[in-house]
């Protein structure tokens, strides 16, 4: 509730926020709660967050419009370079999915971060363990741009029937990801 939640972030210390309700959630749901904070007390808060990384992901999303993609992604996601091969994927993949609570969809980038393609987990699986990963990636992706309206966003998954989309900035790098629930208030 929102009145609720407005009272509870009244009672609490930037640093109780942080530590005790941040870092708990994952970076786009932590920028949705730092967002409607005064810019003073949001500083502080981000000041508090002992993960610096994840300060850093939430302080980039607060930089994009609330009705964007920008706005809607979570930073928080499976990338892997095309050029491991199946059991480094799976090494990496291993460290990644520890910030992650829900892995949909394994990203395939270059060394540039530009984002390839997809990885079906159970190709990764089945495939011998010397074997490149761009040699199994699945390149017809679906994307958009940080800038995107959330209207469009929405529209392209219900088109497409997506569950989660991967957001790019404008050199087509791999930047975050939104999940249908991050678009249900849009629908």
């Amino acid at each position: 509730d929102d009145v609720l939640r407005e009272d509870l972030l009244d009672e609490l210390s930037p640093k109780e926020i942080a530590q005790e309700v941040i870092e708990k959630l994952e970076s786009d749901d932590a920028a949705d709660l730092i967002g409607e904070l005064s810019e003073k007390k949001q500083e502080e808060v981000l000041s508090h967050i002992e993960n610096e990384d994840h300060a850093s992901d939430i302080s980039d999303l607060l930089s994009y419009p609330e009705d964007t993609a920008g706005g809607l992604m979570a930073k928080e996601l499976i990338k892997v370079n095309e050029n491991w091969n199946t059991l480094q994927c799976l090494r990496e993949m291993r460290k990644q999915a520890e910030h992650v609570k829900q892995v949909h969809t394994i990203y395939v980038v270059d060394n540039n971060d530009i984002l390839l393609g997809s990885m079906s987990l159970r190709k990764l699986l089945l495939t011998e363990t010397n074997t490149p990963i761009k040699k199994i990636i699945k390149t017809d992706i679906i994307s958009v741009n940080a800038t995107e309206d959330d209207e469009s966003v929405a529209n392209i998954m219900n088109k497409y029937d997506l569950v989660v989309l991967p957001v790019v900035d404008k050199k087509n790098q791999l930047i975050g990801r939104i999940t249908i629930d991050d678009v249900m208030d849009v629908i």
